[in-house]
């Protein structure tokens, strides 16, 4: 019988992170640029209606 030897020690690699696809970030800048665009819209129509002056 040989005499024990310590198994050596496998550590667990990190999961490899997958970097996000292209198209997700086109799709965020795109909901951010519709929204600038309607809140520049609704702004530009509504402008006068606004009682800036209200406290």
């Amino acid at each position: 019988m040989s005499g024990a030897q310590p198994q050596p020690k496998l550590e667990p690699t990190p999961p490899e992170r997958h970097p996000k696809p292209h198209v997700y970030t086109l799709e965020a800048t795109g909901l951010l640029i519709i929204a600038i665009v309607i809140l520049i819209l609704t702004l530009a129509r509504y402008w006068h209606h606004i009682p800036w002056g209200a406290r």
